[in-house]
């Protein structure tokens, strides 16, 4: 019998039990007892348990039989099993109250006989919990045994069919955003009406929830639900620490890859595919710097830089197989890409994708810190990434100088740049800046004008006036008057194409200046 429920009507057919009468609450011999007290004393609150079964000689009513209803009350409430009294022995006659109470609340009240001994009802009921407890923590180990093999196994899926036919409902294991795992066949979330919180240390990990409220009587069942909830919190310890651990493997091979070290390129592309990075006909390198927007201690900027470069590499490096992975290296994120084009316009529009995925982020932290963003040249082979990641940071630093409205700059955009920049120093660039550019400065620093900006706008724009003016707020005549001054200081024709072409170059040359070309090596 100690597969059966221990209840009230298995109770009162133990033979220490035997010529007690039920008198009222007959609708609830069905109800489980998980524990028996003896109660003699006047305080009637504050002991009571659920599935409790109560026996008394009615001493504490002797006085107040009334104290009996006030007792069904607070075993209504706490949700106690039934109470027995050994009517002859104190109080002659249970009220009819109580006997109202009783049936209302379908809390069995039974008579027990004088000659019935409360000590062996007390060993007989022990006897009785503790051979059905025993039997099922058996049942319950046997169970988490199955839960255990099958999370060891990796078999989550056959799992929650098997948590969903103890428990007879739909269950689904659920991500920590609340989006399905695994789930039974007919599982859906409108029916959810349990979930447990699946933990790893303090923190969240995922959710069982399954397709009905669990009752407190439901012990073996509440029990199976416990031990699957450790389970898969074990599951999720494996995983994390299975993710951690490639985490860490892809790190290095993107530093090993971006340093240059290594290139071997099956080798490369092998190790690539084993860490779970996708790989197209081209790669490139996106340079991403984060850089205050506010003064701030070095130990601050340091510790809030480390936060800001962990939220992006969280939201970039996702679970799974993707075209884009990233890793930080000396205060700058760098991010592999793959792709199956190879034009700068494609790479730029992917970069521009990417951005938008992180804009969320990025508002949160745009009131103290800026993106600056460099994209490089595509490449067939990965042994060659190394140059596209040098292409990426020059886009960055010459963008700075050259286009500093522009958040985003393809080193497409700064090939003419960066062919100056190899030849820093050369007699020729030095004497054009010194005959079309240092003039303006000169004049531009003794009466206050803005002929140099007005110069790179109109150089930038292809001639073009009014988008010139557009540009610097001032109307299209103030554009012409300033061109024309320009004209005058340098003795030029500001039309003739041999002109604008060696003032595009000293110009170039001059924005410039400052840039370490050394920094890209």
């Amino acid at each position: 019998m100690e597969n059966s429920p221990f209840t009230v009507e298995r109770l009162l057919q133990l033979p220490v039990f035997r010529g007690s009468e039920i008198m009222a609450g007959h609708a609830g011999i069905a109800k489980e007892i998980y524990y028996i007290s003896s109660v003699e004393m006047p305080d009637l609150t504050g002991f009571l348990r659920p599935n409790e079964l109560i026996i008394t000689t009615g001493y504490a009513f002797r006085h107040e039989p009334m104290l009996l209803c006030r007792l069904l009350d607070e075993m209504h409430r706490i949700g106690s099993s039934a109470i027995g009294i050994k009517t002859r022995r104190v109080i002659q006659e249970v009220p009819a109250e109580a006997l109202y109470k009783s049936n209302l609340y379908g809390i069995p009240l039974f008579d027990i006989p004088l000659e019935n001994s409360f000590i062996d009802m007390t060993h007989a009921v022990i006897d009785q919990v503790l051979q059905r407890q025993a039997f099922l923590l058996r049942e319950v180990r046997e169970v988490n045994q199955q839960f255990t093999n099958l999370v060891l196994n990796r078999r989550t899926t056959e799992l929650v069919v098997l948590i969903g036919n103890m428990l007879a409902c739909e269950a689904a294991v659920l991500k920590e955003d609340g989006e399905i795992e695994s789930a039974t066949s007919q599982f859906d979330v409108r029916q959810i009406q349990q979930k447990r919180p699946i933990q790893v240390g303090s923190r969240v990990m995922g959710y069982l929830a399954i397709s009905r409220e669990l009752k407190e009587q439901e012990r073996f069942e509440q029990m199976c639900l416990d031990h699957a909830v450790t389970v898969l919190a074990i599951d999720f310890t494996i995983r994390q620490s299975q993710q951690l651990q490639r985490e860490r493997e892809q790190e290095s091979f993107l530093v090993e890859l971006f340093s240059g070290s290594a290139h071997q390129e099956d080798l490369l592309r092998y190790r690539a595919k084993q860490l779970g990075i996708s790989l197209r006909q081209y790669h490139y390198v996106i340079v991403m710097r984060v850089q205050s927007k506010v003064e701030m201690a070095q130990k601050e900027r340091d510790e809030q830089l480390a936060q800001v470069y962990h939220l992006l590499l969280q939201k970039l490096n996702k679970p799974g197989v993707h075209a884009r992975k990233g890793v930080v290296i000396n205060d700058s994120l760098l991010v592999l890409c793959s792709s199956a084009f190879a034009e700068a316009d494609k790479q730029k529009a992917d970069a521009e994708a990417l951005m938008r995925e992180l804009a969320l982020l990025q508002e949160e932290f745009s009131a103290q810190w800026q993106l600056a963003v460099g994209i490089g040249g595509a490449r067939e082979h990965l042994a060659d990434v190394p140059a596209s990641s040098r292409e990426a940071y020059k886009a960055i630093a010459v963008g700075a100088k050259t286009r500093p409205k522009q958040e985003m700059v393809h080193y497409h955009e700064i090939l003419v740049e960066d062919l100056l920049l190899d030849n820093t120093g050369h007699p020729v660039l030095a004497a054009l800046t010194s005959m079309l550019i240092e003039p303006l400065v000169r004049y531009d620093e003794e009466y206050g004008t803005e002929l140099l900006a007005t110069l790179g706008a109109f150089l930038q724009s292809g001639g073009n006036t009014k988008r010139v003016a557009e540009e610097m707020f001032i109307h299209r005549n103030s554009v012409l008057y300033r061109l024309e001054r320009i004209g005058e200081i340098l003795q030029t024709d500001l039309n003739d194409p041999e002109v604008r072409f060696r003032l595009d170059v000293a110009m170039r040359v001059w924005k410039t200046q400052g840039v370490d070309i050394h920094s890209f090596e």
